[in-house]
């Protein structure tokens, strides 16, 4: 049997854990049912990123519990993520051609660009049975079921165990910044992909590094006074600007594919595809336009990367946070 008593984190570690995770669980659960309504677009984002922070949570914590009951947890959290995920991103993508569609006044422009709201719009309807689907397996999963049980289990035992030690916050906040560092580390690794536009797999994958880091801080800043704070914005900005980057990506490539989709759509119905001519001066000029956009996101992303290097990379993490380094 698993003693979270003689974990190698420690009770007061632990504890903390214990803490930081049941937030996190109970910001997944709350927005359960508003996501089943669909009433609201937010409900589903927050949800979404909810089940990011809990990932990236028991990434941290996973030695407070076993690891078998820790991996189904994961597992359980990335599933529903993933199901809310591809349902978000079309949500973000019809209200960005919604806004997109309000502000243009070329008439020539707006079948196209209405014909792809409207598939977005069907794809939107068609993807809710699958949410649907994730919330009830979710209903009826161990996350749900046990892992709020095991998270009052841990908070009461490492509580008893403090009763009997020594051992302080302080420890905790070591710990927490041996953990920032190593995410630090992941980060600044990426480096050198900020001087090439192309490498479009490397730059999400920077993302994802800059979100851990963040999401990381923020489980953690309590423990800093205030120190945290500059470098959460530091991160947020350039999470927001890898976004729109990697956002631009999907559509530079989904775009020629929704064209085509929609070419071979006409022949079907029509017989012949004349009456892609009113479609095709919309979509190119969304082509140009996400072009366009990329090109002054990823230049604003670059500068604010090479200002902002030293102060999210290892060795700025950790001044800012207390910890000397050479």
């Amino acid at each position: 049997m698993f003693d979270s008593l003689n974990s190698p984190l420690g009770s007061e570690f632990c504890l903390f854990a214990s803490e930081a995770l049941t937030k996190r669980i109970w910001a997944l659960l709350d927005e359960a049912g508003g996501v089943r309504e669909n009433r609201d677009p937010e409900c589903l984002h927050r949800m979404r990123v909810a089940s990011r922070r809990l990932r990236n949570a028991l990434s941290l914590f996973g030695g407070c519990f076993p690891e078998e009951e820790r991996k189904r947890w994961e597992k359980e959290a990335r599933k529903v993520g993933r199901a809310l995920g591809e349902a978000r991103d079309v949500d973000v993508q019809a209200a960005l051609i919604s806004t997109l569609l309000e502000k243009m006044e070329d008439r020539r422009l707006r079948p196209g660009v209405e014909r792809l709201l409207l598939r977005l719009e069907q794809r939107r309807e068609r993807l809710q049975p699958k949410v649907i689907r994730a919330l009830d397996s979710l209903e009826e999963s161990d996350l749900k079921n046990g892992f709020p049980e095991a998270l009052r289990e841990l908070s009461a035992r490492m509580r008893l165990a403090l009763q009997e030690e020594a051992e302080d916050q302080e420890s905790v906040r070591a710990t927490a910044v041996d953990l920032l560092i190593r995410r630090a580390v992941e980060l600044e690794a990426f480096q050198l992909v900020a001087d090439h536009p192309e490498r479009v797999e490397e730059l999400h994958a920077m993302r994802i590094a800059v979100k851990r880091l963040r999401y990381t801080l923020e489980i953690f800043r309590s423990l800093f006074e205030g120190a945290a704070e500059p470098v959460l914005e530091t991160l947020k900005k350039l999470q927001d600007l890898l976004g729109e980057v990697h956002d631009c990506d999907v559509w530079i490539g989904y775009l020629p594919l929704f064209l085509e989709k929609e070419r071979r759509r006409t022949i079907r119905y029509f017989g012949y595809e004349r009456p892609m001519g009113r479609l095709r001066p919309g979509i190119g000029f969304l082509q140009e336009e996400f072009h366009r956009r990329r090109a002054e996101r990823f230049e604003e992303f670059r500068g604010f990367w090479r200002m902002n290097l030293e102060a999210v990379g290892w060795k700025g993490v950790a001044r800012s946070l207390g910890r000397t380094v050479p």
